[in-house]
């Protein structure tokens, strides 16, 4: 009986000894703002300008410029252990949040605030972006999707009668949007 054989060569290229990457670098800067109030402005003026009546008590995820963007980070199998590989683009995949905190003995904000603010939540423009002016933390604006108004911590708006009569809103008020853009 024949006996059939095969023989091949493979070329492995050795990896080169040395690997030259870029990477812009994102530095955050101080804080650039004055002592102004934030306000919150509707495209084209439909609706007047809003301007806060105090700074929020708290906020989550912008300090001078919105620390939304998170890094893209993927880790893989390999056949000796694992890979963890950071890439430098950068997914804007969080909200941030003003929060106003009221107590049942002290208020933040006004209902007359609150009725403007829910204005904003429940008008979206057709076109354009509602722009979010911080000017506490810097002068830069952003366009902004407002995704909610809660009061009393709840995904609905909670009004107390007595301290509604002195115009007042005695629950913590919670404003949550996304940055899709900066303002011109």
């Amino acid at each position: 009986m024949a006996e059939l054989t095969a023989e091949t060569t493979f070329t492995i290229l050795a990896a080169p000894e040395v690997f030259e990457e870029e990477e812009d670098l994102i530095l955050y800067p101080e804080n650039s703002g004055s002592d102004a109030r934030r306000e919150l402005r509707y495209p084209g003026d439909v609706l007047p300008p809003l301007v806060y009546e105090n700074t929020p008590d708290r906020w989550e995820n912008f300090d001078s410029v919105p620390w939304t963007n998170r890094p893209q980070v993927k880790s893989e199998l390999t056949l000796s252990s694992a890979q963890v590989v950071q890439w430098p683009g950068y997914l804007p995949d969080r909200s941030v949040k003003e929060v106003w905190r009221g107590t049942d003995t002290r208020s933040r904000g006004t209902a007359y605030f609150l009725r403007r603010l829910y204005e904003y939540f429940a008008n979206p423009p057709s076109e354009g972006y509602i722009t979010w002016w911080p000017k506490d933390r810097t002068e830069q604006g952003y366009k902004i999707v407002i995704e909610s108004v809660q009061v009393g911590g709840q995904d609905v708006v909670t009004f107390d009668f007595l301290a509604l009569r002195g115009d007042l809103v005695p629950f913590e008020v919670t404003l949550q949007f996304r940055i899709v853009g900066e303002a011109p």
